[in-house]
């Protein structure tokens, strides 16, 4: 007698955002490389130069949104994004001193928004968009299955 047992494994869409100040471009460069590697699907949208939104901050950031598919739960998700975050080379410092090395943040997971002040920021609102044309797919899922539309990544539960 053979028993098979099946799992589903559930697939969350997450909405990251990435930004920096602080030799911006490489910083956000190096974890969007190491964000590949935990979220091989990922897809990011065009960097975006903003106005810091705190005095503390002298200089421009370049920010960046992300869209991707994952089996982790958010508590895994946000642990990973921070190991990410230290590997770039953020330290609790930086923030005493007016530099962000890397800051990323978990958004947006499986349709719910979980910080809402950063999902209303103005880059997000304007970059969401310029997510919508970018396919995140499941791998191994067939072709007609696997697209997470925009709708499903911004949608808040009813």
């Amino acid at each position: 007698m053979s028993i098979f047992v099946l799992q589903f494994i559930s697939m969350s869409a997450i909405l990251l955002s990435i930004g920096s100040n602080t030799f911006a471009k490489t910083n956000i460069d190096k974890a969007k490389r190491m964000l590949l590697f935990l979220f091989p699907d990922i897809v990011f949208s065009e960097p975006i130069l903003t106005e810091p939104e705190d005095d503390k901050y002298a200089y421009l950031f370049r920010n960046v949104l992300a869209k991707a598919n994952t089996e982790m739960s958010p508590e895994e998700v946000i642990d990973k994004i921070k190991q990410t975050e230290r590997a770039v080379g953020r330290t609790p410092r930086d923030k005493y001193l007016g530099r962000m090395i890397i800051d990323i943040d978990l958004i947006q997971y499986d349709g719910r928004i979980l910080r809402p002040q950063d999902y209303e920021r103005d880059y997000v609102q304007q970059l969401l968009p310029t997510l919508s044309d970018l396919e995140v797919t499941i791998p191994g899922m067939p072709d007609t299955a696997d697209t997470i539309t925009d709708t499903e990544i911004t949608e808040e539960e009813d």
